[in-house]
């Protein structure tokens, strides 16, 4: 699994993590916590999110998570 950059949206933080499976293609899950500082000191105590779908790479599965997550953010459904 790969870790990415953490990203802030009105008070609420998501990181992504991706995995390739074993048909090349690639998964990726969000997880979601409330404030900056205390995603960043604690492991994930949330339940990730996965984002629906695969993807070819893992880019293309990285920009998709992050697109999921803020529109989870915007709606408020992160359940951090």
């Amino acid at each position: 699994m790969s870790g990415y950059p953490v990203i802030e949206q009105d008070g609420e933080c998501a990181s992504v993590t991706t995995k390739r499976e074993a048909t090349g293609r690639w998964m990726a899950w969000v997880h979601f916590e409330r404030g900056a500082d205390y995603a960043r000191l604690k492991g994930h105590a949330t339940t990730p999110h996965r984002v629906p779908n695969d993807y070819p790479s893992e880019e293309q599965a990285v920009l998709a998570a992050y697109a999921f997550a803020r529109e989870r953010i915007a709606a408020g459904k992160t359940d951090a």
